[in-house]
């Protein structure tokens, strides 16, 4: 669902790091809140109010953060903010349907990865699944499968419709 939106959003707002700012704060907000929940309805304190609740979440950020910078930073700068900018950017171009089938690659790319760096090897259901996920891909790039509502060909971004 979020890369359906974002095409639409991205078209209606030319500043990808504003987009980019906007979507990682509603999900910074909205997992703080999801935290604040969790900790108020799994407590084992009897009475808990929400006040209690959010100084007990941010006693955990704290602590978390304290403990693991550099996991967080690389985590929220690199993987999470810096994918998202890239994701934001490129979808200016392709749709949503095209990029969804680039991000279905993603447990492809992984699995090399992890072959590659780290000796790993894939059991033939693995290797089954890879190559099912990369013919879906193949075929919708080469069949061209992506055609923008207006006409215009995912292939050909900044032509008009023939």
């Amino acid at each position: 669902m979020f890369i359906l939106r974002l095409e639409s959003a991205s078209a209606a707002v030319p500043d990808s790091s504003a987009l980019n700012a906007a979507c990682l704060s509603v999900v910074t907000v909205g997992s703080f809140v999801w935290a604040i929940g969790e900790t108020y309805t799994s407590s084992a304190i009897p009475d808990m109010n929400v006040v209690e609740a959010c100084r007990i979440t941010l006693s955990n950020v704290a602590y978390t953060v304290q403990k693991h910078p550099y996991a967080l930073i690389y985590l929220g700068g690199v993987t999470t903010a810096l994918a998202n900018y890239v994701q934001t950017k490129a979808q200016k171009e392709i749709s949503a349907e095209r990029a969804s089938i680039i991000y279905a690659m993603d447990p492809v790319y992984g699995a090399i990865f992890a072959n590659v760096l780290l000796g790993e090897q894939l059991s033939s259901y693995g290797m089954v699944g890879a190559g099912i996920i990369t013919v879906a891909a193949a075929t919708n790039a080469f069949l061209d499968l992506g055609v923008k509502s207006n006409g215009e060909s995912t292939s050909e971004p900044n032509q008009s419709p023939r």
